[in-house]
């Protein structure tokens, strides 16, 4: 008998509930208006299919430069602004094109941003630890040239810091246990620096079920969109932490292989925080009816 099992928490965490909600009353309160989300407005394609079907649309840029689209935009037409936060640049542009601007900020993201803003205030350098060009990363770094990036993608320590104490804040969704390892390295070059841990507690929690699953399992699925980063942690821990399982990262049913399943007898379900709860419960009951029997 096969055992499957969901890990939790699972499907929409706070930040990705409230932004999604956000664009949807502004539809509602603005039927007959053009309405434009300034990239995605969580990293999850089922969700901006959905506000497709709404008639919001995305504005996507792969460079995440949105002065040109926002530029074309008609007079009078309402943009929001993503869960990931933005580069304040935008909001000057938006007011000078004479659109309605609803910002859908994730709490912790602009409670990220508020914090870097008043380090620089008081004259103090910031390192941001984050995935270079992810919109999170690119929204802090756009604040002040006085915040330097530790790239997740190109690590080093050579970041021109003059300050002694400075501050270190991080992108929300990263992997705990990297960062923390991160965290040690910075102590030895900087010891007067203040450390500001500021992973998402959804993140976290999804993270640490992973790393605290017995040994018995040996396949790990993790329910999510490929774009999403919290949920490519979510993969590199169980990789990492549970070596004896195989894990795979999909995003729905159709993505899925029987070969995914042979011999095994532990399965288990996580998903990244902009995972749609429908997604992940049609994986599972796929899972139960075919192999559980």
């Amino acid at each position: 008998m096969i055992k499957v099992e969901m890990l939790y928490p699972q499907g929409y965490c706070a930040g990705v509930k409230n932004a999604i909600a956000i664009a949807k009353k502004t539809r509602d309160e603005y039927p007959h208006s053009p309405i434009f989300i300034v990239g995605y407005l969580v990293h999850n394609k089922q969700v901006i299919e959905t506000l497709e079907s709404l008639n919001i649309h995305t504005l996507y840029d792969k460079n995440g430069d949105y002065s040109s689209l926002l530029s074309n935009l008609d007079k009078g037409s309402h943009i929001i602004f993503p869960a990931h936060g933005h580069d304040e640049f935008y909001d000057n542009l938006a007011k000078s094109k004479q659109l309605f601007v609803t910002d859908a900020v994730c709490p912790k993201v602009k409670s990220n941003a508020d914090l870097i803003k008043k380090e620089i205030l008081n004259n103090h350098q910031v390192i941001y630890i984050g995935i270079s060009k992810h919109p999170e990363t690119a929204a802090a770094l756009s604040i002040s040239k006085n915040i330097k990036l530790f790239d997740m993608n190109n690590p080093s320590l050579d970041l021109d810091i003059s300050d002694s104490s400075p501050l270190v804040v991080n992108q929300t969704t990263l992997n705990y246990l990297e960062l923390a390892k991160i965290h040690e390295q910075i102590k030895n070059k900087y010891p007067l620096a203040r450390f500001q841990n500021e992973i998402c507690n959804s993140t976290r929690k999804r993270q640490e079920a992973i790393t605290m699953l017995p040994k018995s399992v040996d396949c790990i699925i993790v329910v999510g969109d490929n774009a999403s980063s919290n949920t490519n942690r979510l993969l590199e821990i169980a990789k990492t932490t549970q070596p004896q399982a195989d894990s795979y990262l999909i995003n729905n049913v159709e993505q899925m292989s029987k070969a995914f399943f042979e011999n095994k007898k532990h399965i288990v379900i996580s998903s990244g925080a902009s995972t749609p709860t429908e997604t992940i419960n049609m994986i599972y009951a796929y899972i139960v009816n075919s192999f559980a029997k």
